[in-house]
């Protein structure tokens, strides 16, 4: 067999594998491999001829570089050229086992590194690489010959493509871009018949000028270009359609727009920040420079809502004044944007930023498309006034203290929650307390945790809501907490987990207090029973007693005893008799629990039976897996068989 590996020089890669039949004169297929050892005695010749890929005519003077190993080594090489035809041989090719060309010891195989340089002042693609390994056979004698005929078809790269790029959705040309034109070439290599097709990926790029004008040349006639621009953040985008380029000449001339990179800024510090200053500062930076704003159209744009009272920056009549300053690019474009207060503003104030229709007059000076968004936020998705605060006091606020001297109050949440609960949502109230420093928020966290004897580690608090201190000087605020998907469920079979949850206050300069006291709100709901029969459960022709709980059980398992957790009575003195509890399956959604046990004897005598669970007291009964024992008001506990 042969292998080809063939590339061009302009950063292009291909892989083909061609299939190449071995030339052995007397060859006996049944034979073994010449000694290893003996490689002087093995030789190779390649063969082939070198053609016009559209015309299929012969190339002449087309020169052949075979080298022993690889090219890229330094073995021996050897060359030929080809004649009217385009035909070329090379004989006399040593045996080689390594890429470098040297003998190893193992079975050996021929491996070339294999080069075609064309004509000079030809039209064609040059410095066609690639590599040909041979395998061998060998005939009675030990007498080997390698042989490989393989056909080059080259093919023209005189082509071009020129055209005018705009940009979507903006009137300004693709300036200054690079552009990258790709093309994917059925190489056609083929040898002995046996062809396998390769493919070959030819890059060239240009940049666009001023006007978005741009011209290739020295394009692979006859096959299509894909066309891409590439921006100064990395990213690319396909210019459609893709164009072909004729046999001769240029391909029509393109003209078409391309979607630039959106234009987006982040401004430090973000909405909602607290500033620990009373002298607060914000910078507005762009991904690429912008035009169609001055720093006098900034301040004219911008002012601060201080106690609903709005002051313009720049017509000095009220308490706030802005100082606004730039960064520009050497042709004035805009990078960042700047500004701060001319005069200290008090603290534990909340103020908010109004910016007018600053953020519709800018546009990209290069590509002129319009902002888009701000800090990830759309801007028509961006609140008019952006809201902010000022705390210099840097203490942390107070503790919350749930339930102490009315601090954090709690209500609506049921007297009994079960497991099968599908939510909770308690009410908060909380009193401010701005003794440590002004409360800006209460933060709610919590957990779910269950309740087995090997957890591992218990889940991490989550922050579960946000309630804001509006009035932050005195009063109250209130809100609610809600935990939702069967909270007090877990994923695992006959585990548990009580809510646990904890308070903190976040003081308006964003300082975060300590917790308070952890919480807990669990299953404190009896265990109800459903319900109790005779059944075959198992199915082998006997019944068994099947009893149903509301929910998951524990403190009972297969082999106890069934007396230990049941009573049967009849009014008799041989009611039905119990053995040992076969099965106990909780089930988690829905929520229930089956208990089998094994009858003492035939269980004929079941006429009037009645069932007891044993409560609570007894020296063995059954809980739910919160150890809430069953129910036993209005004799819930029992029920008839």
């Amino acid at each position: 067999m042969s292998k080809l590996q063939n590339w061009s020089n302009t950063l292009v890669l291909l892989i083909a594998t061609l299939g190449v039949g071995l030339v052995v004169s007397g060859c006996d297929s049944g034979g073994t491999s010449p000694d290893s050892n003996n490689l002087g005695d093995v030789s190779g010749a390649i063969t082939g001829q070198v053609i016009d890929n559209a015309s299929s005519t012969p190339i002449e003077g087309a020169k052949v570089v075979v080298a022993v190993g690889s090219l890229d080594a330094d073995g021996e090489s050897f060359s030929a050229t080809t004649g009217a035809e385009g035909r070329f041989a090379i004989t006399d090719l040593p045996a080689t086992t390594a890429d470098d060309g040297s003998n190893t010891g193992e079975d050996p195989s021929a491996k070339y590194g294999i080069r075609v340089e064309t004509p000079d002042g030809s039209n064609y693609r040059d410095a066609y690489r690639g590599q040909v390994e041979l395998a061998y056979g060998n005939n009675e004698t030990g007498a080997v010959e390698l042989g490989a005929n393989i056909t080059f078809p080259l093919q023209k790269n005189n082509g071009s493509l020129s055209g005018q790029l705009g940009v979507t959705g903006s009137d300004a040309p693709l300036r200054n871009t690079e552009l990258r034109a790709s093309q994917t070439i059925n190489t056609g290599f083929t040898a002995e018949g046996d062809a396998t097709s390769g493919f070959l990926t030819v890059t060239t790029t240009t940049t666009t000028d001023e006007q978005g004008s741009f011209t290739f040349e020295n394009l692979v006639v006859g096959e299509n270009v894909d066309l891409y621009a590439r921006f100064d953040d990395g990213t690319e985008v396909r210019v459609d359609p893709a164009v072909s380029i004729p046999d001769e000449g240029s391909a029509e001339s393109v003209k078409t727009s391309v979607s630039a990179p959106a234009l987006t800024a982040t401004l430090d510090p973000a909405p909602g920040t607290d500033f620990g200053t009373t002298e607060p500062e914000w910078t507005l930076t762009f991904n690429r420079p912008v035009a169609g704003v001055t720093t006098d159209d900034v301040a004219e744009a911008l002012s601060i809502d201080e106690s609903s009272i709005s002051t313009k920056a720049v017509d000095g009549s009220g308490n706030v004044e802005l100082d606004v300053s730039a960064t520009t690019t050497e042709s004035g474009a805009i990078e960042s944007v700047s500004w701060s207060v001319a005069e200290s503003l008090s603290d534990g104030i909340e103020f908010r930023v109004g910016y007018g229709n600053l953020f519709d007059d800018i546009v990209g000076a290069q590509y002129g498309v319009g902002l888009s968004e701000v800090n990830d936020t759309r801007v028509r998705r961006l609140p008019a006034l952006l809201d902010y605060s000022i705390g210099a006091n840097t203490n942390a606020p107070a503790t919350p203290a749930i339930g102490e001297d009315g601090n954090v109050q709690v209500s609506n949440v049921p007297e009994t929650i079960d497991y099968d609960v599908s939510s909770v949502s308690p009410n908060l109230t909380i009193n401010v307390d701005n003794s440590g420093a002004p409360v800006k928020e209460y933060q709610v966290f919590a957990r779910t945790v269950e309740d087995t004897e090997d957890r591992g580690q218990a889940p991490q608090f989550e922050l579960k809501t946000t309630i804001s201190a509006e009035n932050v000087e005195f009063g109250e605020t209130g809100g609610s907490v809600t935990f939702s998907g069967n909270p007090l469920r877990t994923n695992v079979e006959g585990t548990y987990g009580p809510i646990e949850w904890k308070i903190r206050a976040v003081s308006i300069n964003n300082v975060e207090g300590d917790f308070s006291e952890t919480q807990e709100i669990a299953d404190n709901d009896s265990l109800d029973l459903s319900g109790a029969q005779y059944a075959d459960v198992d199915g082998d022709g006997d019944d068994e007693l099947e009893v149903t709980f509301s929910e998951p059980v524990s403190d009972i398992s297969a082999g106890d005893a069934g007396t230990d957790y049941f009573i049967i009575e009849d009014g008799s003195t041989d009611p039905t008799a119990l053995g040992e509890v076969a099965e106990v399956n909780n089930n988690i959604s829905p929520a229930t629990a089956t208990v089998v046990v094994e009858l003492g004897d035939d269980g004929s005598n079941t006429a009037n039976d009645e069932l007891t669970v044993r409560e609570a007291g007894s020296d063995n009964f059954v809980t739910d897996l919160a150890g809430n024992p069953i129910k036993v008001e209005s004799d819930a506990n029992t029920t008839s068989l």
